[in-house]
């Protein structure tokens, strides 16, 4: 079965970080000419594939993805959940067609129970046997579940004291996902921006380093003319974006939103809790019950269940960061809540939002004799898991010792009480990618100088776990991999709604007789990292395959978004990343195979073999 539906907390948490991103994420600039005629590779008439790459380019068929990606998609595999029997099953179907067609393991070596005994009672003297390498890196993952949150606001006055407890999904949103108990004295940091091009510093004199920060949203003077954030065209779009830049923004992905909390961060405060600049707490209470309240639809059954988080045990501070992961638990909260914390003042939220925008200049200050405490409790368990690898030795004597990695996230949403999310475009068809490369490179009887690596990446989908460990414990050596290639979502083609996002983004005078030749049916976005050589190899190799493509660069180091080419960024890796469109059965019932494109996802993986080829062969 293919439905599903997410639950009541998953759904109230989407709204309240779709509310607060929206106040972060910068406008969309508009292209130039010059930018967009550099960014799209139209082929429509393709040249013959040179004979160094052809038989492995010919293996690579609509009739071969589409049957690896309905076995990856089916029933069968129960969704592929992280650490679930389906994605067990599905992880040795694919180890064994390495096998088969001559990939070698490129995982671990398998370790016995006698030496894991040995290891934890802190015996070294006798070293286990060398074995060789399985086709699996397995790992543990720790899993937090059925998280509860209270906060606490106790003020006190002289020998007036008082104090009062608020609970998550009653009073107010929390994304604490662990177990954490918090405490603190408070400051007010207004809109807590700093912005030195207007010389604005709501942090300055302020220590902020362990208090709970309370301040506003967005920026002050959202609705006035004369306000310092809306005089300058840059700054309103980057404090007051519109809401189709969001929606741009999604469909774009693998951009990083600006965050304007990043300063706060900065100084380690134990918490901020975040009130919206407009708007009031019945908004607030209607998102906890919008689930509720809903109209139910047949095709998209209500399934409730605790909500789940994985991460990596011990977790790593830079790659957190790196990732756009909070330095503080962040928490939206109502006015009620704020004007509590405030009664000290003599102020409530929105006379000192009033003050700020009557005079704009910042009303910060520390908040005596008031104190907020936070506190979760939550379930914990241990998963075990698993990246699938194999790799190609390369060719040359010398060059075989360095590494280009070939990656696609194999996980997707798994099986909820009689309901599974196949997923397969996200990612049986990205994985299918990765195959169909190593079938590909393993059957073409040249071989690339540098050595290649296959790469199925668990939990994705749970926060890019499998990748980011990784490249923490590569199997191969990190510092001599050259560069990585990245499939995500690469079966569904654009139609002509989606395609027109992308016209109306790349609507410049001057390049609209190229515009129209966009055939939806073959259109894909690239990330290609700024010189590294990807780009060009993306307009020659594009010759021999005929697809239409958007090419972005990043520079390197940038790849922040919801894909695994984030964790080689973050260690300063050049990756070229593939994607097709953003369609309306994302994470829905409506993603398995049958509305796939066989000849889209082949001439994907096409490219992406020649491009690994030529780019481990330079």
């Amino acid at each position: 079965m293919k439905k599903r539906l997410s639950p009541l907390l998953t759904a109230v948490m989407l709204l309240a970080i779709f509310s607060y991103s929206l106040a972060q994420m910068p406008q969309q600039q508009q292209m130039k000419p010059e930018e967009v005629k550099r960014a799209l590779s139209l082929v429509q008439k393709t040249d013959p594939v040179p004979e160094k790459f052809k038989t492995g380019f010919e293996s690579i068929t609509p009739r071969d993805v589409l049957s690896m990606l309905n076995y990856l998609a089916s029933d069968w595999m129960e969704g592929r959940d992280t650490g679930s029997r389906g994605y067990a099953i599905a992880a040795d179907y694919v180890a064994s067609l390495f096998k088969m067609w001559g990939v070698r393991p490129g995982g671990d070596p398998p370790r016995s129970a006698i030496s894991i005994t040995r290891a934890m009672a802190g015996d070294t003297s006798a070293q286990a046997p060398t074995l060789e390498r399985s086709y699996f890196q397995e790992f543990t993952l720790k899993e937090t579940s059925d998280t509860r949150t209270n906060l606490k606001v106790e003020v006190s006055r002289g020998s007036m004291s008082k104090a009062r407890t608020f609970e998550s999904g009653v009073d107010f949103m929390s994304s604490l996902s662990s177990a954490e108990d918090i405490s603190g004295a408070v400051a007010f940091a207004g809109y807590g921006i700093k912005e030195p091009s207007i010389g604005w510093d709501e942090l300055k004199g302020l220590n902020l380093k362990d208090k709970i920060v309370l301040v506003l949203s967005e920026a002050p003077g959202k609705d006035d003319p004369d306000s310092p954030f809306n005089k300058n065209k840059e700054l309103k779009e980057k404090y007051f974006p519109r809401a189709q830049d969001l929606r741009m923004m999604i469909a774009r992905r693998g951009q990083r939103p600006f965050n304007k909390l990043e300063e706060i961060y900065k100084q380690q405060p134990a918490a901020v809790l975040v009130v919206s600049n407009s708007g009031n707490d019945a908004d607030v209470y209607n998102m906890l019950t919008a689930m509720e309240a809903r109209q139910i639809d047949d095709s998209r059954p209500i399934i409730k269940r605790p909500r789940a988080r994985m991460s990596l045990p011990g977790g790593d501070g830079r790659m957190d960061r790196v990732m756009g992961r909070n330095y503080a638990p962040t928490i939206n909260i109502t006015r009620e809540m704020a004007n509590l914390i405030l009664e000290n003042t003599g102020q409530t939220i929105d006379d000192l939002k009033k003050a700020i925008e009557s005079t704009y200049k910042p009303a910060s200050r520390e908040l005596p004799g008031v104190r907020v405490s936070i506190e979760s409790t939550a379930k914990t368990n241990l998963v075990r898991t698993m990246n699938v690898i194999g790799y190609i030795e390369g060719s040359d004597p010398k060059l075989k010792d360095e590494y280009f990695v070939v990656g696609a996230h194999f996980d997707h949403l798994g099986r909820w009480e009689d309901y599974i999310f196949n997923g397969s475009d996200d990612n049986a068809s990205g994985s299918v990618g990765v195959m169909a490369i190593a079938r590909a490179i393993a059957m073409n009887p040249v071989k690339p100088k540098r050595s290649v690596v296959f790469c199925l990446w668990t939990g994705e989908e749970k926060g890019l776990l499998g990748s980011r460990y990784y490249v923490q414990n590569p199997t191969f050596p990190i510092e001599k991999t050259v560069g990585y290639l990245n499939y995500d979502m690469i079966s569904r083609p654009f139609d002509q709604q989606t395609i027109g996002r992308y016209a109306r983004m790349l609507k410049v005078e001057g390049v609209e007789d190229l515009i129209e030749q966009i055939r939806p049916g073959y259109f894909v976005t690239v990330n290609a990292t700024k010189d590294s050589g990807f780009y060009e190899l993306q307009q020659e190799m594009n010759k021999y395959v005929g697809l239409d493509l958007f090419i972005r660069e990043p520079e390197l180091g940038e790849g922040s978004g919801g894909s695994d080419h984030s964790s080689f960024a973050a260690v300063k890796k050049p990756f070229v990343y593939y994607m097709t469109s953003m369609h309306p059965d994302y994470h829905q019932p409506g993603d398995h195979p049958d509305k796939a494109s066989g000849e889209l996802l082949s001439r994907i993986a096409r490219l992406g073999y020649l491009t690994v080829f030529a780019y481990a062969d330079r």
